[in-house]
């Protein structure tokens, strides 16, 4: 979560810049009457352009900065995604055994107990020293089951835990990529308006068109790890069916 949370605050810190600089474009210029002579001046005012110009490029660095913030980002859901889908297969993989093993321990626990049924109906009364053995045998292997028994049904109880963990984690992602989502639509919208008030400067709107496409690859890519994440997993736990009953 540590991670999630450095994520919010560099789009965070994005969207204050971008917020700034449109406050800053914002601003309308006052007009102020003053008691001069209304004749046509033959010189041109000079603007600065040059500072404009600068002004304009060091919000495009901060917004080419935060686009690599943001390619790390991507990069380490991407991993991260990855690492966890292997680990939700793995856990389910390890339940799915758990339980054919629980079942067969089951079936040669109802086995035995019908053999050792059998034996006492036949045998009733009898007190020979072999007949007494083997039931002697078969109830130890009964008890040995038995605790074999218990033991898988607490790994599987533990594994079930575990899986709902995972899942838990796994929501609380997709949540977080949502967050996500939203605020890097956010940006993109800023960023095409920034653009269409710097429409006039060719060299600026080319670097903004490539800023832009680039923030809308982004949000792409984290509608694609979102879906991904948010799926079920192939191997689902049939929970329909009673697993430790």
């Amino acid at each position: 979560m540590r991670r999630f949370a450095g994520m919010v605050t560099i789009l965070d810190d994005v969207k204050l810049r971008i917020q700034k600089f449109q406050s800053g474009k914002e601003k309308a210029p006052q007009l102020r009457r003053c008691n001069t002579d209304l004749r046509r001046s033959d010189k041109k005012p000079q603007e600065p352009v040059g500072d404009e110009k600068e002004r304009l490029r060091k919000q495009l660095n901060a917004s080419m900065a935060a686009r690599k913030s943001l390619e790390m980002m991507c990069s380490s859901l991407g991993k991260e995604k990855e690492i966890m889908a292997a680990e939700i297969a793995r856990k389910v993989h390890e339940l799915n055994e758990a339980e054919e093993l629980v079942n067969d321990l089951k079936a040669q626990n109802e086995t035995l107990m019908s053999k050792l049924q059998v034996r006492a109906t036949q045998k009733k009364g009898s007190n020979s020293g072999g007949e007494t053995q083997g039931n002697a045998a078969l109830q130890e292997r009964n008890r040995t089951l038995s605790e074999q028994l218990l033991k898988s049904l607490d790994s599987c109880r533990s594994l079930k835990r575990k899986y709902k963990v995972v899942k838990e984690e796994n929501k609380e992602i997709c949540a977080s990529m949502d967050v996500i989502k939203m605020e890097v639509g956010a940006g993109l919208e800023n960023i095409r308006s920034f653009r269409s008030r710097v429409a006039i400067s060719k060299d600026i709107e080319e670097e903004i068109s490539t800023l832009e496409k680039m923030f809308q690859g982004f949000d792409m890519k984290i509608s694609k790890h979102r879906d991904i994440e948010c799926a079920k997993p192939k191997a689902a736990i049939n929970t329909s069916k009673p697993l430790c009953s």
